[in-house]
């Protein structure tokens, strides 16, 4: 059971664990992302004395403070009136209306009177008596109709209109001339709710000083009071649209960055209280918006690597791989910032412009291309620009963000030897140089003065950060290295000293597979030249990929001496046993040495799933039901065009090695014949190799070789006859 849980772990960790990692690496990134963001909490009461002086990390806008300013634009804006000059003659017409039914009351009772009289003289007897003032009033207020009269009525007392309706008909019409007068006067001003009292006081004044009769001014001045109404109105709707506008024009209110909250020593009052919670200075949350924020941002960024790398056309496995070396360097850089950030918190000022700016791209450049590298300094300046714009310590702010920027541009551009650790070094020195530069052009533009100790402070620290990043550099690549099996140049280089503990033990063990092995590297690494391919990782992996011959040297050819051969002591099958398994063997003892990944391929897949032709044929003749996949390596075929190589390279140098005479002629069929078999085999299948570049390999081999073999010209020597 546990062997079979090893063999399914084997089968799917490519697709288990990578994936997995890759998402323990997203959540690594958001969380450290928010603790570098995370602002500086105080440990402040309210009505407690401020220890420190507390500034602003961020520009936040006060949304109570904004509230109170609206409301309070919103009621100075006073309410907008509609005059309306119908409402004077309606009020003016209603008066006159008034008088009007006063003297039919007055006409009507008077021919009353008159018929009656009339009547009791013709017929003998007593005079009636006069029409009373109930039957008058009763009369009047009929002939009242509509809102008017429930209001007059109510407004006016029934004595007014009584003293009216007894009034002489000159006394009458003086009333009516002097009230009708003072309301068309007063209902030709503007008269609004605030203004109405005055208005009608004003009215109640002229009636008194008016030449009327005196009996009947009280009765005129509750007819004009209650005639004079206001006749402008608010027009609600755009009342309500000018409090809108003047709100909406309030700008808001804001706590700027670097702004002082509180300063050292004063008391921590409520309104001080309240701004510190605004800006989560005391118990250091941040509202759930930023950290959903953060989270996208994270996302974004992996799905635009993930989409780039996919854009390149990497098959699965270097995808995979490059988002993780990709990710991984990106944690790293967050580290870095974290210790940034711990260090400004103890009060370091300007230690910000050590950050290690150029760690991330000068990192990415070597481990991947210059094409990541770049999108390395866009990631690390999009990060750095949440992380220093609640920065309180550093004088640059924003400014900080531009200087990551050019540091790491910098380092992509000026790295251009990483084959040699002095190179990179001196690299280091060179944007250490110009981040001072940079940092002195920042110190312009900020209009901070150059002759301080400030300046000197951020000299140094730029000129750290700059050198730092490469020594940082130089000291976590040969990590990454072998956490993923990366194959820089450096690292090739380091293989291929002669000096190295598998070199030397091929050398020891089999001296003659040392020897094929440097010869096929040299030809295969000038065929990679010619097409363009990694020949530095060609002529490496050609050093190792016969290092499986070590654990049995006498069973290959050229390492059999003396004519002995151990095979013909052994069947076919035996022998075949012994050669097909240098492949996986020479796989597993690099694996048990931690060689990078291509070269292990190299070793794996030289031979494809080529045949053992010569023990087939000795064994089918024995046994000519034989199958032709039992002599076959168990490959996988070339999976790459470097691999493509060393498989024809590999196989030609032995042929030819094997030639008793190798003429031009015999050389150039030795290639001919393994490249047709090759492709007709379908090797080639699975790697991105083209016919074309096959053709030039094919020129490249038999020119290398023809130049190796080429016919010695005889000199003549009379003491010994030597020949060059």
């Amino acid at each position: 059971m546990k062997q079979k849980w090893q063999d399914v772990y084997s089968k799917h960790k490519e697709k288990l664990f990578i994936p997995l990692f890759i998402a323990v690496l997203f959540f690594a990134s958001y969380f450290l992302l928010i603790q570098v963001t995370k602002p500086e909490s105080y440990q402040a009461k309210l009505f407690s004395v401020s220890e420190k002086t507390i500034r602003s990390p961020q520009t936040v806008v006060d949304t109570k403070k904004t509230e109170e300013e609206k409301r309070k634009a919103s009621d100075e804006v006073e309410d907008v009136y509609v005059y309306n000059r119908e409402t004077a003659a309606n009020q003016v017409a209603f008066t006159e209306s008034i008088f009007d039914y006063i003297n039919e009351v007055r006409t009507e009772t008077a021919d009353a009177e008159k018929e009656a009289k009339a009547e009791a003289e013709s017929n003998n007897k007593p005079m009636p008596k006069p029409v009373t003032d109930a039957n008058k009033l009763k009369s009047f207020k009929e002939k009242l109709v509509g809102d008017h009269a429930e209001n007059i009525t109510e407004n006016v007392s029934d004595a007014t209109f009584i003293n009216l309706l007894n009034a002489t008909q000159a006394d009458l019409k003086a009333t009516e001339d002097e009230v009708i007068s003072e309301v068309k006067r007063a209902m030709d001003d503007r008269i609004r709710e605030s203004n109405l009292n005055t208005k009608k006081i004003q009215a109640r004044d002229a009636i008194e000083l008016s030449a009327m009769p005196s009996n009947y001014k009280t009765s005129a001045k509750s007819l004009v009071s209650n005639a004079i109404i206001p006749n402008e109105t608010v027009d609600k709707e755009q009342t309500k649209a000018r409090k809108k506008e003047a709100a909406d024009n309030v700008v808001p209110e804001k706590i700027l960055q670097g702004q002082v909250i509180v300063q050292e020593g004063q008391i921590i009052d409520r309104e001080t209280y309240r701004q510190l919670e605004l800006l989560n200075l005391i118990d250091q949350k941040m509202p759930i918006k930023q950290y959903t924020g953060y989270a996208f941002l994270v996302l974004a960024l992996f799905l635009l690597l993930y989409f780039y790398t996919k854009k390149r056309k990497y098959p699965p496995k270097k995808r995979r791989q490059t988002i993780l070396i990709f990710t991984s360097v990106y944690v790293t850089t967050l580290v870095f910032l974290l210790v940034i950030r711990w260090l400004e918190g103890a009060n370091i000022m300007n230690i910000a412009f050590v950050f290690p700016a150029a760690f991330m791209p000068m990192v990415l450049k070597i481990l991947l291309n210059e094409r990541f590298a770049f999108f390395g300094v866009i990631v690390v300046a999009i990060t750095s620009l949440f992380v220093f714009e609640s920065d309180t310590t550093s004088i640059m702010n924003v400014l900080m963000v531009a200087f990551i920027l050019l540091s790491g541009l910098t380092s992509v551009v000026a790295l251009k030897d990483y084959s040699r650790r002095i190179a990179i070094f001196q690299t280091g020195m060179i944007v250490g140089a110009l981040n001072v530069v940079y940092a002195l052009l920042l110190l312009g533009i900020n209009n901070s003065t150059l002759l301080s100790l400030n300046a000197v402070q951020v000299i140094f620290y730029a000129f750290l950060g700059g050198i730092g990043s490469f020594m940082l550099g130089l000291a976590l690549i040969p990590l990454f290295e072998t956490l993923f099996g990366i194959l820089t140049t450096s690292r090739l280089i380091e293989l291929a000293n002669p000096n190295h503990p598998l070199l030397k033990k091929i050398l020891m063990k089999a001296p003659g597979t040392y020897h094929h092995s440097m010869m096929v590297a040299n030809l295969a690494e000038t065929c990679a030249d010619e097409i363009g391919a990694n020949s530095l990782l060609v002529r490496v992996g050609c050093f190792y990929h016969d290092i499986g011959k070590t654990l049995r040297p006498p069973y290959f050819v050229e390492n059999q001496l003396q004519g002995i051969n151990p095979h013909d002591r052994l069947t076919p099958k035996q022998s075949r046993d012994i050669i097909l398994a240098h492949t996986t063997d020479g796989a597993e003892i690099l694996k048990e040495n931690h060689m990078p990944q291509p070269i292990i391929d190299i070793a794996l897949m030289h031979h494809g799933t080529t045949i053992l032709k010569y023990f087939y044929v000795k064994e089918k003749e024995n046994h000519p039901d034989v199958s032709e996949s039992e002599f076959r390596y168990s490959g996988p075929k070339p999976q790459t065009k470097e691999i493509a190589i060393i498989n024809i390279a590999d196989s030609v140098e032995a042929a030819v090695r094997s030639c008793d005479v190798p003429t031009k002629e015999k050389i150039s069929t030795i290639i001919d014949g393994i490249i047709r078999e090759r492709i007709l085999d379908g090797q080639f299948t699975e790697c991105d190799i083209t016919l074309h570049e096959i053709e030039t390999i094919r020129d490249t081999l038999k020119r290398t070789l023809n130049g190796i073999y080429h016919q010695r010209i005889q000199y003549p020597d009379d003491s010994k006859g030597e020949k060059e």
